[in-house]
């Protein structure tokens, strides 16, 4: 694929604004990473030689609908991180309090043909990396694409918050972590006494036999968790698709 080719690809991915809400029903994977492309600026975590945890601010140089990129250089700690770990993970956040954050394998594409064509992409894309790394300078510059992942939108804007977690690539992120959303589930010990739903600092345990948690509006607090009298709230790992059948079902 050529430099143009590549640019068509990344700018049909363009243009999901900041400065506006989203509403809930537009949320999906996609446009998760277009959200995370029009901040730019973002935090990502790897693991250092030490094994110790470390954070940077990085630029996400692109985005298609399954994919994202960042750039590396070759000399920089992180460019090692990455290829030793094989993995990071990142979030970032609006001022008005919207988050989005995902984890994944990052991959080297391979080739010096492709990866130039894949800088030069870049910076087209990003005319400001041309101050930092003029002229052929810009070739220090390793390409990383995010292929496969898992995260999680979340919006404290509005009331109810609102969260929905995403998968992308091949097998939905699978060997990322196992269980892709930590969570509270009412079970069937629920003897309907109400505790939890008047505690709920967000108003999201409806009446029901049992009562029932709306997942996409959960802080994931606990606080029901412990007001239970009866023990019959769990913390639990859920797979998107069971996640997806708590929201459906509640």
């Amino acid at each position: 694929m050529n430099v143009s080719e590549l640019l068509g690809s990344f700018k049909a991915c363009e243009g999901v604004p900041v400065d506006a809400a989203s509403s809930p029903d537009e949320v999906d994977a996609a446009w998760c990473l277009r959200f995370l492309r029009a901040i730019r600026d973002v935090s990502f975590a790897t693991v250092d030689e030490s094994g110790l945890p470390s954070v940077r601010v990085i630029d996400v140089m692109a985005v298609t609908e399954d994919s994202l990129y960042f750039l590396a250089p070759r000399g920089k700690a992180f460019h090692g991180d990455v290829v030793r770990e094989g993995y990071v993970a990142l979030v970032g956040q609006t001022s008005d309090y919207r988050t989005c954050r995902l984890r994944g394998r990052a991959v080297r594409p391979e080739g010096a043909e492709l990866q130039h064509a894949l800088v030069d992409a870049m910076f087209e894309l990003n005319p400001s990396m041309n101050l930092i790394y003029p002229g052929d300078a810009r070739y220090i510059c390793d390409v990383f694409c995010i292929t496969s992942g898992q995260g999680e939108y979340f919006d404290l804007g509005r009331q109810p918050i609102f969260r929905r977690s995403f998968t992308f690539g091949p097998g939905g992120g699978a060997g990322v972590a196992a269980g892709s959303v930590r969570t509270f589930v009412i079970t069937d010990r629920c003897v309907g006494c109400g505790t939890c739903a008047a505690r709920c600092p967000q108003g999201c345990v409806k009446a029901g036999v049992p009562f029932a948690i709306e997942q996409e509006h959960c802080l994931h607090c606990g606080i029901c968790q412990e007001a239970c009298p009866e023990d019959a709230i769990e913390c639990k790992r859920l797979e998107r698709r069971e996640e997806d059948a708590e929201i459906d079902g509640r």
